[in-house]
């Protein structure tokens, strides 16, 4: 391939500016290397978007062919990051991915379903003010018009991160996250420590866990609010979620990753510039078509993956490999950047100026399903992961919010079943957990055959009886409407203390 070749496959790395557009863009040696903040965070949702899925490996597969789509979009993604078409393909197909999974999907999932939601939606928008405002307005490619459509949703995005970071703390405020002996942060620990014997089971360790997890998962917020203290919030936030990515818990370097990609968000504008003319000094004229060769490969190996998984055969080990990989060379190009370069960033009243006002919506709709336990509406994918929190059975311990709060009764009246022969009943039964009588009737209207269970609800013994389809408790089989379960889900309740639950 000649030069000339390379150089125009490449430009589809390139767009207009690093810079917001009014101010004057400073050109690199080639145009055939510039790409702007847009094009990093597709490239970086695109990469999230894969790791995802081969996190949960046993969704991706030939019966889902919405995770198929939406794997082999991110790759188009990654090979042509500056492409907004495919970007938005993505961001559909990664909607009705999740949507399927619902409500099963885990709590990091939930929040990107919204900000894709909230991406689309603003992206759209702005398309549309584009192409039917009456005055001229520049070109969807050119620098203005690309920092407008990043502007256009990066705000909510990152008020919406915050958010997500305050319930991380806020719900581990209660008294069974600061029992040592269950915390999660403990239960975590403990798998480390069997890997890395100077971490050592004593009192002393286990406190450092549970306060440490709660002051560095306060801190980065709080760094990343502040211009002067961003760079620190970044690297604080990658050195945490890489380490916490390490665990074999399902879902967890998919939770990194996607961490990873929104701290794209924080970044200065002119972040990617200056990692170019650090490539472009380690690389020299070699770059362009490492860039190229890079992103083909990836895309193709995207493709070799889903025909793997599409066999049945699938690993989310696979997943945790490239994930190392690529958290690695993130974290390695941000230390670079920051230490070869200027400090610059935009002003706080700028990186969280949310226009317009109705596109609030996404971080408040964030903030109403981290509010969702207190309000009795449900208790699964409500960021309340690795928290201990509970809000059943009219006890509440936290250390702030009390049952008294909701403001329905779904979480009262638990269930205890006491013996069954319906499988989805069964470990109910062997782990003596209880069940909300809305996760009690999902089970019950679902079943497929006839069936038994004897439960007690408010110490009253009962049975409930499927014979030829005929429940001697209809009102425990009547399906529940499908929106609202696709939506709404309740964990397992222990009997004492609230154990560790993802």
């Amino acid at each position: 391939m000649s030069m000339l070749n390379t150089s125009s496959l490449v430009s589809r790395f390139r767009v207009g500016a690093a810079v917001p557009a009014h101010r004057v863009v400073r050109q690199t040696a080639s145009p055939a290397y510039q790409f702007d903040i847009l094009c990093l965070f597709s490239f970086t949702w695109a990469v999230t978007t894969v790791l995802h899925n081969l996190s949960f490996p046993e969704r991706l597969n030939l019966h889902h062919p919405l995770a198929v789509a939406t794997v082999l979009a991110a790759a188009v993604v990654i090979l042509t990051p500056r492409s907004i078409g495919p970007f938005l393909a993505l961001l559909c197909f990664s909607l009705g991915n999740t949507f399927e999974w619902m409500p099963d999907e885990p709590n990091h999932l939930l929040f990107e379903f919204i900000l894709n939601a909230g991406i689309l939606a603003a992206l759209l928008w702005t398309l549309a003010r584009h192409y039917f405002a009456p005055a001229p307005k520049a070109a969807v490619g050119s620098p203005a018009g690309r920092m407008a459509l990043f502007h256009a949703w990066a705000p909510f995005a990152r008020i919406s991160l915050l958010v997500l970071y305050f319930y991380a703390v806020f719900h581990k405020l209660n008294w069974d996250y600061f029992n040592l002996n269950i915390s999660c942060s403990t239960f975590l620990l403990d798998w480390y420590a069997g890997k890395a014997p100077f971490l050592v089971h004593s009192l002393m360790s286990r406190g450092a866990a549970v306060w440490g997890t709660i002051a560095v998962e306060a801190l980065i917020p709080l760094l990343l609010g502040f211009r002067k203290t961003r760079w620190a919030g970044i690297l604080l936030g990658i050195g945490f979620h890489f380490f916490l990515s390490i665990h074999p818990h399902p879902g967890l370097y998919s939770f990194s990753a996607l961490m990873f990609a929104v701290y794209t968000l924080f970044l200065p504008a002119d972040f990617p510039e200056k990692a170019l003319h650090l490539a472009q000094r380690l690389f020299g004229r070699a770059l362009p078509r490492l860039l190229l060769m890079l992103r083909t490969l990836g895309a193709i190996g995207i493709v070799g993956v889903v025909g793997l998984a599409a066999s049945g055969i699938s690993s989310p080990v696979i997943g945790l490999l490239i994930w190392l990989g690529w958290g690695l060379l993130l974290g390695v190009t941000y230390l670079l950047v920051i230490s070869t370069s200027r400090h610059t960033s935009q002003s706080s009243a700028a990186l969280f100026r949310v226009r317009p006002a109705l596109f609030w919506g996404v971080p408040l709709l964030v903030f109403l399903n981290g509010l969702s336990p207190y309000l009795g509406l449900k208790t699964q994918t409500s960021f309340s992961m690795f928290s201990n929190l509970r809000t059943e059975g009219d006890i509440s311990n936290h250390l702030l919010v009390p049952a008294s709060l909701q403001i329905t009764d779904l979480e009262k009246n638990l269930i205890e079943t006491t013996a069954t022969n319906l499988d989805e009943l069964k470990p109910y039964v062997a782990s003596h957990e209880l069940l909300t009588p809305f996760e009690f009737r999902r089970i019950a209207s679902g079943a497929s055959h006839d069936f038994y269970a004897t439960y007690v609800q408010g110490q009253q013994p009962q049975t409930i009886r499927v014979v030829n389809g005929i429940s001697n408790q209809p009102r425990l089989t009547i399906p529940i409407n499908w929106l609202v379960a696709k939506l709404v889900r309740f964990r397992p309740v222990n009997k004492g203390p609230c154990l560790c639950k993802h």
